[in-house]
C-alpha cells in the first residue's frame, strides 16, 4: 500500500477539462494533501490524469502519460478519470499500470480513493448523461489572474465526428445567482479575467426553469459593474445573435474576442457533419462583428479531410476563410473517432491528402494572424499583465482585450504589474504575438 502525502494532476484536453482539474486540485488540498506540480522536479505519491477523448489520438496520449509515469516512479498509485475514462474504461482496465478509473459524475470522489485504505484496482464509471458534477467547483488557484468559470456542461447536439456527449452527457447549466457568488468570491481574491467555458457554452440557460439565455446572463453581469474583463470561450456560428452583438460592443468589461468553431466551409459537409448551419450564417454574423466592433479577433476551428471532402468541397472551405476578416484558426486533420457515425462513412479521404490539406489551411492561419496584427502596430491597448514570464524571452507577457499575446521588456518586480490592465503600444512582430512598450512605469 502507498501512503499517499503528495499528488500531481495532469491534464488533457478542454478548458471544461481544465477547470475540473482546478476544482479536484481544491478537494485534495481540502484533504490534507499536498499538490505537486507535475512537470517539476517531485515526485509524487499518487497521479491524477484527466483524460480527453475527442480523437484517438488524445486517447494514445494519455497512455503515454501513464507509461511515462511508471517509468519515472513505478511505486506511484494512478488514477485515471475524465472522458477517456468515461467512454473507454476497459481499454483502460487493460493497463495494469492503472489503481483506479473514474468516470465523469465520479470526478469528485477522488479524495475518497486517494485516502482509501484498501488500494485495489476498481473500476468506478456511472452512467454517462450525469456528466461531470457541476457541483465540482473550482475555487481558483493562488498567484492567477485569469480564471476559467465552468457555467455548462454536456452537450445535447449530436455532430457526426464527435464522441464527447457520450462522455459529458447532457447539457446542463449552473444557475446564474451561483454564476454571480462564484464570480464575487474570484474577485476577492484578485482575479481579473473570467473565461466562460463549458462543452456547448452557447446553450447555457435552456436547461433552466424559466430558460435563460447567455445575453441575459451578460446583462445582469453588466449591472453589477465588476473591475472585471470576461471572454466568451467558444460559441457555435448560428448563435451569434444581434443581441448578443448589441451587447458586446456596448459593454465596458466583455473582450472584444469571439471564437466561432465553422468546421467547414461547405454545406454539403456541413450538414454531413451534423451542424445546424450553413456557410452563408457563418459569413454573414462574422461579417456583422466585424462591421459593428471595429477591432474584434474573430477565430475559427476547421476540420480538413472530413469523410466526403473532394478538391470542390475543400476548396469552398479555404475560400470562405480565405474572405473573411478572420484573425486565426485552429486547424484539425479529421482523424476516425470509433463509436461516431462518421467513422463508418463512405468517402474516408486519404491520409496525405488531409495531411496536405491542414498544411494548407495553417499557412493561412499564420497569414491572418499577421494581417490582423499588423493593423495594430503602433496602436495603443491594454493588456492582463499574466503572473509569470514568458520562459523563452524573459519579457513580461499578457493579452489585449482582443486577444493578441503582448511581449514587454520591465527590469523590475514582476508584482507590481500582475494582475492589472497596463496601457501599452503595439510595436512589432515578435514570438506568436506583439512587443509592445508600457506607458506610465
Amino acid at each position: 500500500m502507498v501512503d499517499i502525502n503528495t499528488v500531481s494532476i495532469f491534464t488533457l484536453g478542454c478548458r471544461s477539462n481544465q477547470y475540473d482539474s482546478a476544482a479536484i486540485e481544491g478537494l485534495i488540498t481540502g484533504g490534507g494533501l499536498t499538490i505537486v506540480d507535475y512537470s517539476g522536479p517531485e515526485i509524487a505519491d499518487a497521479y491524477i490524469i484527466n483524460t480527453c477523448t475527442v480523437t484517438s489520438r488524445t486517447d494514445s496520449e494519455a497512455r503515454q502519460v501513464i507509461r511515462r509515469i511508471k517509468r519515472n516512479n513505478p511505486k506511484a498509485f494512478i488514477i485515471v478519470t475524465g472522458c477517456y475514462a468515461q467512454v473507454s474504461p476497459e481499454e483502460l482496465a487493460k493497463i495494469e499500470d492503472v489503481d483506479v478509473i473514474l468516470g465523469n459524475p465520479e470526478k469528485d470522489d477522488v479524495l475518497k480513493y486517494l485516502k482509501s485504505e484498501s488500494q485495489g484496482r476498481v473500476t468506478d464509471v456511472g452512467d454517462y448523461l450525469k456528466g461531470a458534477p457541476l457541483s465540482l467547483r473550482a475555487k481558483g488557484a493562488s498567484g492567477r489572474t485569469r480564471a476559467n468559470l465552468k457555467v455548462q456542461d454536456g452537450c445535447d447536439k449530436r455532430c457526426t465526428y464527435c464522441i464527447i456527449p457520450m462522455a459529458r452527457g447532457a447539457s446542463k447549466s449552473l444557475e446564474p445567482d451561483q454564476i454571480l457568488s462564484e464570480m464575487e468570491g474570484l474577485i476577492e481574491d484578485g482575479f481579473v479575467e473570467f473565461v466562460f467555458t463549458g462543452i456547448h457554452l452557447g446553450a447555457w440557460g435552456a436547461d433552466l426553469s424559466p430558460a435563460r439565455s447567455m445575453t441575459d446572463l451578460l446583462r445582469e453581469i453588466e449591472k453589477r459593474d465588476y473591475p472585471i474583463r470576461i471572454r466568451l470561450s467558444s460559441l457555435d456560428p448560428d448563435e451569434v445573435s444581434d443581441e448578443l452583438i448589441d451587447i458586446i460592443a456596448s459593454s465596458s468589461v466583455i473582450c472584444h474576442h469571439l471564437h466561432l468553431p465553422v468546421q467547414s466551409g461547405d454545406d454539403t459537409i456541413l450538414k454531413s457533419m451534423g451542424r445546424p448551419y450553413t456557410a452563408a450564417t457563418f459569413v454573414e454574423n462574422v461579417t456583422k462583428l466585424h462591421d459593428r466592433i471595429p477591432g474584434i479577433s474573430i477565430g475559427t476551428d476547421i476540420i480538413s479531410g472530413f469523410p466526403g471532402e473532394g478538391e470542390l468541397e475543400s476548396e469552398n472551405t479555404y475560400a470562405m476563410i480565405d474572405d473573411l476578416p478572420l484573425s486565426y484558426l485552429h486547424v484539425f486533420p479529421y482523424s476516425v473517432r470509433s463509436g461516431t457515425p462518421a467513422a463508418s462513412f463512405a468517402g474516408q479521404v486519404e491520409p496525405k491528402i488531409i495531411k496536405s490539406r491542414a498544411h494548407r489551411l495553417r499557412e493561412l492561419d499564420i497569414i491572418k494572424r499577421r494581417v490582423y496584427y499588423s493593423a495594430f502596430m503602433g496602436k495603443e491597448e491594454r493588456v492582463l499583465i499574466e503572473s509569470k514570464r514568458d520562459r523563452k524571452s524573459g519579457l513580461l507577457k499578457g493579452r489585449t482585450r482582443n486577444y493578441i499575446p503582448a511581449y514587454m521588456d520591465y527590469a523590475g518586480d514582476l508584482e507590481e504589474l500582475y494582475g492589472m490592465e497596463q496601457r501599452v503600444r503595439l510595436t512589432s512582430e515578435f514570438m506568436d504575438g506583439l512587443k509592445a512598450e508600457l506607458f506610465d512605469i
